[in-house]
């Protein structure tokens, strides 16, 4: 028997994640077929850094290809590692996973967004000992995005945990903002 958390996913997950997959799969790229596939890759991710009493240093590069002019699908890893001194002895933490999402323009700088996430999650179960756990997301919301230059871009979303595992540590409708960088290969 299998106990790794990755492959514990319920039907509900697996149903949810089928779903992902078919919104991500290329609808009609007539537009796109005859521009070579080096051209419609792009890299980005977002980062953040806190530090002090409470540190947290956060990074997610991604991968992700322009199927169209309003249509883009990629993935993505994240890491996460936390230091939280308010305790005694302080508590650390490391999470990490992975994502594939895909967005749509609706409008040239509007977007709607949906993204599975599947994160391994560490926590204390006493000061001194840790637990780790897989914790599944499906975030769906919509955001902005503006053009930098010819290559690159920012997005700005809002995103909610829709999926709500009972591990999530997202309330439901929590808004989830981010900022992202992207800039094209």
């Amino acid at each position: 028997m299998n106990t790794n958390p990755l492959f514990d996913m319920n039907k509900k997950h697996i149903i949810y994640l089928l779903l992902l997959v078919s919104v991500c799969l290329p609808q009609n790229s007539n537009a796109q077929s005859t521009t070579p596939l080096k051209d419609r890759l792009y890299t980005g991710g977002s980062f953040g850094l806190t530090f002090g009493t409470y540190t947290n240093v956060m990074i997610s590069p991604l991968l992700g290809l322009m199927v169209s002019d309003r249509f883009y699908t990629g993935v993505g890893l994240e890491y996460n590692y936390t230091k939280d001194k308010r305790y005694t002895p302080a508590l650390s933490y490391n999470q990490y996973g992975g994502r594939i999402y895909g967005q749509y323009n609706f409008l040239p700088n509007f977007f709607t967004h949906i993204e599975f996430n599947g994160l391994s999650f560490e926590s204390y179960t006493t000061t001194l000992s840790k637990t780790r756990q897989f914790v599944p997301f499906v975030y769906v919301g919509g955001g902005y995005q503006q053009m930098l230059s010819s290559r690159s871009f920012m997005s700005m979303r809002v995103l909610f945990d829709v999926l709500q595992d009972k591990n999530s540590p997202y309330k439901p409708w929590e808004p989830i903002f981010s900022v992202g960088f992207g800039v094209r290969l």
